[in-house]
């Protein structure tokens, strides 16, 4: 046993030993000390940020009723203005079978508050966007599309509020069918405005080309440079089609780590100085240093309860008869313990 612990602490140190320079992989940026950049609160620019939250209704393996809900708000600082707005839906995606072609469907059933205008596209079972390996995608990674689109038209709300800066929760990566068609309108959208879009990840999968965790090579850099709040570029992937450039943000000096920070390519470096002092600026949350508040916010009056879904579900069910339920009921178990079984 102390041979394998010594080998292994010596494997380890192997392993985890930093160069000097290097690349994260897929990306285009040289990273090194001299790429690592302080952050200075010069700036306290309006804020608003996205988010939405869903919970199913009910699931089969063919179709889905949705509770989907999206809100935005709007921040300078810590201070939370008065501006924001909300919109809680009810959607279904369904599955088409046209001339043995699997097509999927999403559309609102009904609003419970606020509006959206817009109308998803029918995705296509087998494109590029859905397949699993050479198997079509199934139901499963459509249902969030009415969230995800729902939160895209939402920019467009949190412009009204006057913010230079568009928050969203997550990452600016499309992953849809016609997702990237749809973006380019709202990102000119936001240009016209003269406002900036940004998308801000909890977590992030990317590494650097000697296959280390870029997040743990960045917060060595920022240590060795002796600063506590920073951003680093490390550029653009020619495989995404999100038009952003990526950052990694240590946000307050407080804060136990970075976090990936997408920017619209378009933007200025003056710019990107608002983006960062104002993001440093509205990270002051004492239970959570160095996240941003208003995505606190955001993610806590977006989110959907269990109970809110069962509460509607119940509704339904009360409208059914016992076996039409029993079908529902028994068509469900029978999804849940596939994905058991794949999981």
């Amino acid at each position: 046993m102390k041979e394998f612990l010594y080998s292994t602490k010596k494997l380890l140190k192997e392993l985890l030993s930093f160069p000097e320079a290097t690349k994260a992989y897929g990306f285009n940026e040289i990273i090194d000390i001299n790429s690592i950049r302080e952050i200075n609160e010069s700036y306290e620019e309006k804020i608003s940020a996205i988010d939405g939250g869903t919970s199913e209704i009910i699931r089969l393996p063919t179709f889905s009723i949705v509770l989907n809900r999206i809100y935005c708000n709007c921040f300078i600082g810590m201070k939370k203005l008065d501006y924001f707005d909300r919109c809680t839906f009810i959607s279904l995606t369904r599955m088409i079978n046209d001339n043995g072609k699997i097509f999927y469907e999403t559309k609102i059933l009904h609003f419970i508050e606020g509006e959206l205008n817009i109308k998803f596209p029918i995705v296509d079972s087998y494109s590029e966007e859905m397949r699993i390996g050479k198997n079509r995608g199934d139901i499963s990674r459509v249902i969030s599309m009415a969230r995800r689109f729902g939160e895209w038209e939402f920019v467009r709300n949190a412009l009204k509020s006057g913010a230079k800066i568009i928050l969203m929760d997550g990452s600016l990566q499309t992953s849809f069918p016609n997702e990237s068609e749809f973006v380019k309108q709202i990102y000119n959208e936001v240009e016209k405005n003269n406002s900036i879009i940004a998308g801000l990840s909890k977590t992030s999968t990317i590494f650097t080309e000697n296959g280390l965790p870029i997040s743990g090579f960045l917060e060595y850099l920022g240590r060795r440079k002796g600063i506590s709040k920073w951003a680093v570029k490390i550029g653009k992937s020619e495989e995404w089609t999100n038009k952003a450039l990526i950052y990694f943000v240590k946000l307050h000096e407080n804060s136990d780590r970075c976090y990936r920070l997408d920017v619209y390519e378009k933007v200025s470096e003056e710019d990107i100085e608002k983006l960062l002092s104002s993001l440093v600026s509205n990270s002051k949350y004492f239970a959570y240093p160095g996240y941003p508040y208003a995505l606190i916010d955001a993610h806590n009056l977006a989110r959907v309860g269990r109970d809110e879904a069962i509460y509607i579900r119940n509704l339904i069910f009360d409208l059914l008869d016992i076996e039409d339920i029993k079908r529902i009921e028994n068509s469900e178990q029978i999804a849940h313990k596939i994905l058991d079984e794949l999981g």
